[in-house]
């Protein structure tokens, strides 16, 4: 990957970004901290977003939610060009304490209403604000700023299409069974046994055909996606102050060394250094 421009601070990401070549292992399935907004600029792709998936086209906008696992299935054939903002609730919690600039990402379920088209917003006012993220001036204070300010707008419109999409059909077709699946596994994330065998029962379907169909819907097995879903909510609960070993075991994993293990492999720190970072 290569970097256009890039801004990064404890809760504002922004990159402008290439991969002339992209290699499909390089984007597994994963989970941000904070808020997506991605600007799908060029390439041949499609999203998978917690059970559904999604065409990607040239000026597309995919959004995420924290902890909401997604996956980019991706073709070598062509370049890979995006703008994606990375943003804390803090940033927008400064001027909107209601969360409404946030509804289009909270107030839906999982894995739905990921995707907006160009024409679903009023003209091309989104992409400007886009572009003038990007700024000459070589000051981090301007450059924020720069970021902060066109955020806003690109929310505010983001949210008047999600008002006016909502008595509408959602746009994306999807399995119910995937959609079943995906819901009971965040439902049962830190407190049931998820195990293949008690899944299987309870979807009465074979373990491989279980696999097969959640692989389909979310890029990624199932143990995969239950291990970074409750290590994100462990970073949540560690974070808000909880002792490392309580977090292990309300997690779900059987034992503290392999929950400070993945931890460890997934933050690059362990979960009590995280802990007092806050």
């Amino acid at each position: 990957m290569s970097y256009i421009y890039r801004y990064v601070d404890g809760s504002l990401d922004f990159h402008h970004s290439i991969d002339k070549k992209p290699c499909p292992d390089n984007f597994p399935m994963h989970a941000h901290e904070m808020y997506e907004l991605l600007f799908f600029l060029s390439g041949n792709g499609r999203f998978m977003v917690e059970g559904c998936e999604y065409a990607l086209e040239p000026g597309n906008l995919m959004l995420m939610r924290p902890s909401e696992a997604h996956k980019l299935k991706i073709q070598p054939d062509s370049p890979y060009e995006r703008v994606a903002v990375h943003f804390s609730s803090d940033v927008v919690g400064g001027v909107d304490p209601k969360g409404e600039l946030l509804r289009p990402f909270n107030d839906r379920p999982l894995g739905r209403q990921n995707l907006y088209q160009r024409s679903s917003f009023r003209s091309g006012y989104v992409h400007e604000c886009l572009n003038s993220m990007e700024t000459d001036i070589n000051d981090n204070y301007y450059r924020r700023l720069s970021i902060a300010t066109n955020l806003y707008p690109i929310l505010t419109e983001l949210r008047e299409a999600f008002l006016f999409r909502q008595n509408e059909s959602l746009q994306n077709p999807h399995n119910e069974m995937s959609h079943e699946l995906v819901s009971y596994v965040n439902y049962n994330l830190t407190s049931g046994d998820l195990s293949l065998d008690k899944l299987s029962e309870q979807f009465l379907i074979s373990k491989c055909q279980l696999n097969r169909i959640f692989k389909q819907a979310t890029g990624s097995t199932v143990w995969d996606y239950i291990l970074i879903k409750r290590v994100m909510t462990a970073r949540q609960m560690l974070r808000s102050g909880q002792p490392a070993h309580k977090v292990s075991q309300e997690c779900g994993f059987r034992d503290y060394s392999s929950f400070y293990r993945f931890y460890k492999k997934r933050f690059n720190v362990s979960p009590q250094e995280d802990r007092f970072k806050v």
